[in-house]
C-alpha cells in the first residue's frame, strides 16, 4: 500500500509540474535572498535603502518545449517593488539580452505582465527597483554579464518585496499521459506483488 501511495504521490506531482506554472518570490531587502547580487552582479547591499534599491534578483528558468512565455507581476499590488524587469536567454554572464518592462516601467509603472514566443533553453529573469536598467539594453554589450546602471530608486521599494508568476509551455500531452500510465502501471505491479 506504501509504494501504491508513493506512485500516486509521484503522478500527482507529475500532473503539477506540468502545469508550466511557477511563482517566483523575495525581497530586494533580505540578506537571507540566495537570488539577489548587486547592480556590479556582486555581493548585494543593505546599508540602507540606496544600496537595498540596487539589488536586483536573478532567477534561472528553463522552457523544455518552446512556445509562449507570460511573466506576471504581482509584488507592487501588495504593497511591494515598483519593478524594473530584464530577462536574459542563456545562463550566467553571457546570457543575453531579450527584453524589459522598460516602456510600461518609465510610462505607467507598477505590476507589468510579459509575454513572448520563446525558444527552448535556458533563461535568466532579472528583477530590480525601478530604474535598475542593464546595461545591455543600453551602452553594454548586450550580456547579463554587463551588470546595472545603478539607479535604483529607494522611493520605489515599498516593503522590498517581489512576486512574478512565470508561465511556461507543457510538453505534448501524449508525453505527459504516456508517463502517467507508466507510473501507475509501476505502482500497480508493486502492488500485486506485495499481495502475491
Amino acid at each position: 500500500m506504501h509504494i501504491l501511495r508513493s506512485g500516486l504521490a509521484a503522478t500527482l506531482a507529475l500532473a503539477a509540474s506540468l502545469a508550466g506554472a511557477a511563482t517566483l518570490s523575495g525581497n530586494l531587502g533580505d540578506s537571507g535572498n540566495g537570488a539577489l547580487v548587486g547592480s556590479d552582479l556582486g555581493a548585494p547591499g543593505f546599508s540602507d535603502d540606496n544600496a537595498i534599491a540596487d539589488n536586483v534578483a536573478l532567477h534561472a528558468f528553463t522552457v523544455t518545449v518552446g512556445g509562449p512565455v507570460s511573466i506576471v507581476s504581482t509584488g507592487f499590488a501588495g504593497g511591494g517593488v515598483d519593478p524594473y524587469f530584464t530577462l536574459f536567454s542563456g545562463s550566467g554572464s553571457a546570457a543575453t539580452f531579450v527584453d524589459s518592462n522598460y516602456a510600461q516601467a518609465t510610462s505607467t509603472g507598477g505590476d507589468f505582465t510579459w509575454t513572448g514566443a520563446l525558444a527552448a533553453g535556458s533563461y535568466e529573469i532579472a528583477l530590480g527597483a525601478f530604474e535598475n536598467l542593464s546595461f545591455a539594453e543600453n551602452l553594454g554589450s548586450g550580456t547579463l554579464g554587463d551588470g546595472f546602471i545603478a539607479l535604483g530608486d529607494p522611493n520605489s521599494l515599498g516593503d522590498g518585496s517581489y512576486a512574478l508568476t512565470l508561465t511556461t509551455p507543457v510538453p505534448e500531452p501524449t508525453a505527459a499521459w504516456l508517463l502517467a500510465i507508466g507510473l501507475a502501471a509501476i505502482a500497480t505491479r508493486a502492488w500485486r506483488g506485495r499481495r502475491g
